[in-house]
């Protein structure tokens, strides 16, 4: 039986009380206005759900959960330095890395009035609908 799988994307944003932006390695955490996909959120979710394709290892083995990445948003909107900071495994944290790799410019932050380098969290949650593993 074939699975039909089904790829949930959630989008946290960081907040904090403090407007100021907290520096570390040239990038913030926090900016007064964040980097924004171009288009925005529902944008971002309908970019990941069209990219991300299911590994077949995290099929067979049935593996469902959320990998989060980490990125950061540069002053010209390019994505860099991505990373995983949790993995689900099966190959999940490999094709978040890789669709990252494909997204367009974003609208990068901006702080005071300039744009700055800004972190970025992403989480993007895999599910299968149908719980039966693939049969090799």
């Amino acid at each position: 039986m074939k699975i039909i799988s089904t790829i949930l994307v959630c989008i946290l944003l960081s907040s904090f009380v403090s407007a100021q932006s907290i520096e570390t390695k040239n990038a913030s955490l926090y900016a007064e206005q964040m980097p924004e996909f171009p288009g925005g959120q529902d944008s971002l979710i309908s970019f990941l759900a069209r990219n991300i394709q299911y590994p077949e290892k995290a099929k067979t083995d049935l593996l469902e959960g959320k990998v989060i990445a980490k990125f950061i948003v540069n002053t010209n909107g390019n994505v860099s330095d991505a990373t995983i900071l949790y993995d689900i495994g099966g190959g999940c944290g490999d094709e978040v890395l890789r669709v990252i790799k494909l997204m367009p410019k974003w609208n990068a932050g901006k702080q005071d009035g300039r744009t700055v380098a800004v972190y970025y969290n992403l989480p993007v949650s895999f599910y299968l609908d149908d719980k039966e593993p693939v049969k090799k």
